[in-house]
């Protein structure tokens, strides 16, 4: 399988951001509450704050209508936050490292945030490069163009290339536009969706799946 690459996502992929303790976000919640001035209603912004768990900042702004100043008060708060994270992946994460091809993961939100929980869980060599696309970064790739270059810089066809994750929006979009096998993973409250090559509910369906295609 050494011309196999799978690409992971990070959030209810490989980690529950469930997990991550209440206390972590209350600045940012703050920050965004006092900036709302009453545009955006109490049970609506109580919303924006259960999908901010589990999605990127700068898709929940946009969802729920944030104006200009809620984005710079959250924005500002998420970077200006101590993250002092110990984390627990999902318990068949170790099955991961069992899949004998080139792995990548590829995870979306801020910088800062982001490599809290990357080096709350991983260890060197888990991965053969680690891509955090920041919404805020200047020249953004985004996804697509993550998985596209990540093809090319490694001499991959993109028939060989898996992506796994869980938002159909996102990572599943990006994979299925490059005509790379997707594959969305069914942890606890996610949607199924019809739009990925396979859906699986664990890691070792994705080894099984694997193995049965390519040993």
């Amino acid at each position: 399988m050494k011309n196999l690459a799978l690409i992971y996502d990070l959030d209810d992929t490989i980690i529950p951001t469930r997990s991550i303790p209440s206390s972590t976000f209350k600045p940012v919640f703050d920050a965004i509450k006092y900036a709302n001035q009453g545009v955006v209603p109490p049970n609506l912004l109580e919303q924006a704050f259960d999908d901010l768990w589990r999605m990127p900042f700068d898709i929940v702004a946009s969802n729920f209508g944030f104006t200009d100043s809620m984005i710079t008060a959250g924005r500002g708060a998420l970077l200006n936050t101590d993250y002092q994270l110990t984390l627990v992946p999902f318990d068949d994460y170790q099955v991961v490292k069992e899949i004998m091809c080139k792995r990548f993961l590829v995870t979306t939100g801020i910088t800062k945030l982001q490599q809290a929980k990357i080096n709350s869980i991983f260890k060197d060599g888990d991965f053969d490069e680690i891509i955090i696309d920041d919404p805020y970064q200047e020249n953004r790739l985004g996804k697509q163009n993550i998985f596209a270059d990540i093809a090319n810089r490694h001499e991959i066809e993109a028939t060989q290339m898996w992506i796994i994750g869980d938002n159909p929006e996102s990572e599943i979009k990006a994979g299925n536009a490059l005509g790379m096998t997707t594959v969305q993973i069914l942890r606890p409250g996610i949607k199924k969706t019809e739009n990925s090559t396979y859906i699986i509910n664990t890691f070792h369906e994705l080894k099984d799946l694997i193995e049965k295609l390519y040993v």
